[in-house]
């Protein structure tokens, strides 16, 4: 039976929704990962189990909204009136969103409620469990992009390899054609396995249409997965290593009394490395990426150990999150506020792999871009420039916005 892994540290503390996200608790807890979730992006007809793959203690609660728009450089937009409006986040999911949560959340931060669409795949509805991987991932691209449009999109549990990766693929489909702007996943596989160019070809047909699609790195450092479902054996997985997504790595965040970034270093289960047996697309072009001829990952990162995650509530009460997970639907949402700033200035802005890599080679990276240069995933060390850890480093968003249009009305 081949195994699904789901790319989250969550929940580390959980306390009740009355406490505001703006406060956070100073209680000291230690807790688990979730347990095996009995929930299936592609596995065999008998079911899959997805790990969630984090443990760690907290003293306090996660960042809040307004604390990470701060660090990320996000409030100069929001400012400006930039916050997602006209543009529509697509999020695949592999557990159901609870919509009493993201109520909950909203409220605690002081969100208006967004636009949501739920679409199951296939059609029908099904039976999902709320699991926190939906939840955490609406609340934040919410949280982030607040005035954008999403959709959610359910794939059912217990399918074949090729039915479950016919399903994404699908659904990435759909997502285009219903106007989404930027696409997140925040799963994976061991490896691009039986059926994987489904999805493949749908990655690569929402890039020709100008569509950024978004994954986690993974959990594991430099492995694939957990040794006891992937084996001891270096590499990236799937769909993180597709060479039409951007994979999203990460980060260990600490903040000044202001907000501002203390220190920032590699998150030691970031997953990153070579991406073998994928090549390398056109577009991942820098000088210190690794020689050879296959696809490197991560692209960028973001906030992931939950040490230092994020609120989020799951079942009605507040919890810190964290994992790569987080990453992917926040740097969709990032990608959003980058459209919006662009059509705000009457530039149109495309996908963003070849135009992450033009911006990191470009005299703008400083500007757009948190350079990673400090930790490891056991494997790989983050380094100046682009690093197979946190790739080209997280997002200094109103300098990405302006780099972008720079760049996107610049002649290659």
């Amino acid at each position: 039976m081949i195994r699904r892994i789901s790319f989250r540290g969550l929940p580390v503390a959980a306390r009740p929704v009355a406490t505001a996200l703006r406060i956070g608790a100073a209680l000291l807890v230690s807790v688990g990962a979730l347990a095996a979730i009995p929930a299936g992006v592609a596995g065999t007809s008998h079911g899959v189990t997805f790990a969630a793959l984090a443990t760690t203690s907290q003293t306090a609660g996660g960042f809040t909204p307004d604390q990470i728009a701060s660090a990320y450089d996000i409030t100069p937009l929001q400012n400006q009136g930039i916050d997602g409006t006209g543009q529509t986040i697509a999020l695949i999911e592999l557990d159901r969103l609870s919509v009493s949560d993201l109520q909950a959340f909203d409220q605690a931060a002081g969100l208006p409620d967004p636009t949501v669409r739920q679409i199951y795949q296939g059609g029908r509805t099904f039976k999902l469990p709320v699991a926190g991987e939906a939840d955490l991932d609406v609340e934040w691209a919410h949280a982030l992009a607040p005035g954008a449009s999403i959709q959610v999109y359910y794939i059912k549990s217990n399918q074949t390899d090729a039915m479950g990766w016919a399903a994404v693929g699908q659904a990435v489909n759909s997502a285009v054609a219903a106007g989404a702007g930027t696409i997140s996943l925040s799963f994976g596989t061991c490896s691009a396995d039986a059926g994987y160019t489904a999805a493949s070809k749908a990655f690569a047909a929402a890039v020709q249409h100008g569509v950024s699609v978004f994954v986690a790195s993974g959990d594991s450092g430099a492995r694939p997965g957990p040794v006891k479902m992937c084996g001891n054996v270096y590499g990236v997985s799937y769909p993180a290593s597709d060479p039409s997504v951007v994979a999203v790595g990460g980060t260990t965040l600490a903040l000044n009394g202001d907000n501002s970034i203390q220190s920032e270093t590699a998150w030691r289960l970031s997953g990153g490395g070579k991406a073998k047996p994928l090549l390398r697309p056109s577009w991942q072009l820098t000088a210190s990426l690794l020689p050879g001829r296959y696809r490197y990952v991560p692209d960028v990162a973001f906030l992931a150990n939950p040490s230092t995650g994020v609120d989020m509530v799951l079942k009605g009460r507040l919890a810190v999150a964290g994992g790569t997970s987080l990453g992917s639907p926040a740097w969709s949402a990032i990608w959003s506020l980058v459209r919006a700033s662009g059509a705000q200035s009457g530039v149109t802005v495309g996908a963003a792999p070849a135009m992450l890599y033009r911006v990191g080679n470009s005299s703008l990276y400083s500007q757009a871009l948190h350079d990673i240069t400090q930790g490891t995933n056991g494997r790989y060390k983050a380094a100046v420039g682009w690093d197979p850890v946190t790739g080209w480093g997280t997002p200094d968003v109103a300098g990405l916005a302006t780099a972008v249009q720079s760049l996107s009305t610049a002649t290659p």
